[in-house]
């Protein structure tokens, strides 16, 4: 339920308007970064929970399995439907062949997806920018197939070193330090936002690491106190359907009485206060939805809303009458929809070859999870 509602304020927010029949939804810089502390939750879980994945190639497969068949789906639609001439024409005659086959070749993998924004278009070549949002004329993030999957180069970058960091608490805590402390440094030095609020990988390893933290955590207290957990992750539920429906207009009065109205200026953080009542509930959120067949579906469904969203909105603003687009109701129908579809045969069947990879065995925080 919460992923699912998570991938809604995202669909939302790159909404015309920003809304749905005249609503608004949380953000979505704070939805990925919460999507970042489950992420760290759930790895950090099978890497100490499931034997098999002691073998890094069963892992990383996994991993890459979990991600890139709906994602080269999108990215082919989108190549198809509108970026033929993009790629074909204009991107050629703007850069050097080393450059094209990287940008191919990020586009084809999701690999340094998150790169784009750090990068621009330097006499053919690519060089770096501190601030892409400055840049005018053509620049390579122009040139993602699926803007938003930049966040899938961050997700990789964590995946790379989880195995490594995420199967001790020590590990775990560590990763947090780490990007608490590139966060700060960013925040004391970089004066700009941009895609320096959101979209650092070293910075975003503190979202991780605080879901890592929470596994361990909660191994310890979830089994100890299971009704107390039960009341905590039901709360907590209840608490996220409602910030999801809430704007920053009306969660900046919540959070008023803290400093910075809920915003850390320091580690360029919005709404942290959300972020910190995920990463001390994930466990407990977890606990009680393990076994709820239905969380499980929403669940599933959250990355191919994430990923289809914006091809989804193009195809409609393209090819649909504009009666037809207010409200976005249709937008957000039809992403819900198409999704549903990409879960069933895509997603699905490549599940149940992943399957082979993992045991059925029982966790100590639930009985299944997505390997």
């Amino acid at each position: 339920m919460v992923r699912f509602l998570l991938a809604l304020c995202v669909v939302v927010t790159h909404s015309p308007g920003s809304t749905i029949f005249g609503f608004t939804m949380m953000n979505g810089i704070t939805a990925v970064q919460c999507f970042y502390v489950i992420s760290g939750f759930l790895i950090t879980m099978i890497l100490n929970e499931r034997p098999e994945y002691q073998s890094l190639g069963n892992f990383y497969l996994s991993r890459y399995l979990r991600l890139w068949p709906v994602y080269i789906l999108v990215a082919g639609l989108t190549l198809f439907f509108f970026q033929q001439p993009t790629f074909f024409s204009q991107l050629p005659a703007l850069v050097n062949w080393p450059t094209y086959v990287w940008v191919l070749f990020s586009n084809l993998t999701i690999l340094f997806q998150d790169w784009f924004v750090f990068l621009k278009f330097n006499n053919g070549s690519l060089s770096f920018t501190p601030a892409f949002e400055a840049l005018t004329g053509p620049q390579p993030y122009w040139f993602e197939l699926i803007p938003q999957a930049w966040t899938l180069g961050i997700e990789l970058t964590f995946y790379a070193i989880a195995p490594f960091v995420c199967r001790r608490w020590w590990g775990a805590v560590g990763l947090l330090l780490f990007g608490l402390c590139v966060r700060l440094v960013v925040g004391m030095y970089i004066p700009t936002n941009g895609a320096w609020l959101y979209r650092f990988a070293p910075s975003e390893m503190m979202m991780f690491g605080a879901g890592a933290v929470a596994y361990f955590v909660g191994t310890i207290v979830c089994p100890r106190l299971p009704r107390t957990t039960v009341a905590l992750g039901s709360i907590a539920i209840l608490c996220f359907i409602y910030l999801s429906f809430c704007d920053d207009s009306a969660l900046n009065p919540m959070f008023e009485g803290l400093s910075g109205g809920g915003t850390s200026y320091k580690l360029k953080l919005v709404n942290y206060p959300v972020l910190l009542l995920l990463a001390c509930t994930v466990p407990a959120l977890f606990y009680v939805t393990r076994n709820i067949r239905l969380d499980r579906m929403l669940g599933e469904m959250s990355y191919p809303i994430y990923i289809s969203h914006i091809f989804v909105f193009s195809l409609i603003n393209t090819y649909l009458p504009a009666s037809w687009q207010k409200g976005n109701a249709l937008y957000v129908l039809s992403v819900i929809i198409v999704s549903c579809g990409m879960v069933i045969f895509i997603t699905a069947p490549i599940d149940r070859y992943r399957r082979h990879l993992s045991s059925p065995a029982p966790l100590v925080l639930g009985t299944k999870v997505p390997a």
